[in-house]
């Protein structure tokens, strides 16, 4: 935990060099630049505090991946918080017009246009890939205007042996992203036994396009987590069934 407790707001440099994630006027991310919405003391502050509320158990290796990515959970939370207005940051449990970041959940997501109430996706045998998350196979679903998502990992809760083994993701205008072989999901978590593997990080801001497609080498139903966080209006993190408007 100490990476979490050396984040600070003492800038690196000039903002045109400056690396501190909590400072940097702007990153780059797969061609596209994200303007950065500022964070005060009071806002990192409940960042760090709560933060390891929603890592994994100590010692997984989600926590340890999660942690390993944490200057990019920085970075999405500052560039939704931009597209956002810079409302302030009060992290879990927000009002309903205060920013703030959960879990990510099933009702954040759609398949065919409808909003997903499981992670549950069935998948055949076939090298064509099919559709896994958005509108329809070639087109992706929309953030609603009220939250965004950073996702950094896949976890699968079919034991004992996941079905998904490649993934393909498209995220707003930056293209298709190279396909990512994940039957790593097969070899569990050697800490907590549960299948867990990273992919590059994608960073979804209000009204962004998601679109994922996914092939299997052994037909079956798989259970595929988005693992990361969802960055958004008290009004969006308290939905339960439906999709965030």
């Amino acid at each position: 935990m100490q990476r979490l407790r050396n984040l600070n707001l003492i800038p690196t440099g000039a903002p045109e060099i400056d690396k501190n994630p909590c400072t940097m006027p702007e990153a780059t991310l797969y061609k596209e630049t994200l303007m950065l919405g500022p964070l005060d003391g009071d806002e990192l502050a409940i960042f760090k505090a709560q933060f390891g509320a929603l890592l994994a158990a100590p010692g997984s290796e989600e926590r340890k991946l999660m942690l390993d990515r944490l200057s990019t959970y920085v970075i999405a939370l500052r560039a939704i918080k931009h597209e956002l207005k810079d409302i302030k940051f009060r992290g879990l449990n927000p009002e309903d017009t205060e920013l703030g970041f959960g879990h990510i959940r099933p009702v954040f997501t759609k398949v065919g246009g409808t909003v997903k109430g499981n992670w549950q996706i069935t998948l055949t045998t076939s090298a064509t890939y099919q559709a896994w998350l958005g509108e329809s196979l070639t087109a992706g679903y929309a953030m609603a205007d009220n939250f965004g998502l950073v996702i950094t990992h896949l976890k699968s809760l079919v034991t004992p042996a996941p079905f998904m083994a490649e993934v393909a993701f498209e995220v707003g205008r930056t293209g298709i992203l190279i396909p990512v072989d994940v039957r790593g999901l097969r070899v569990g978590d050697t800490e907590n036994g549960v299948s867990i593997v990273p992919i590059p990080t994608l960073i979804l801001k209000p009204e962004a396009t998601f679109l994922a497609t996914a092939r299997a080498d052994v037909a079956g139903t798989d259970e595929i987590v988005l693992g990361g966080l969802v960055i958004g209006l008290g009004k969006a993190l308290k939905q339960t069934t439906t999709f965030p408007t």
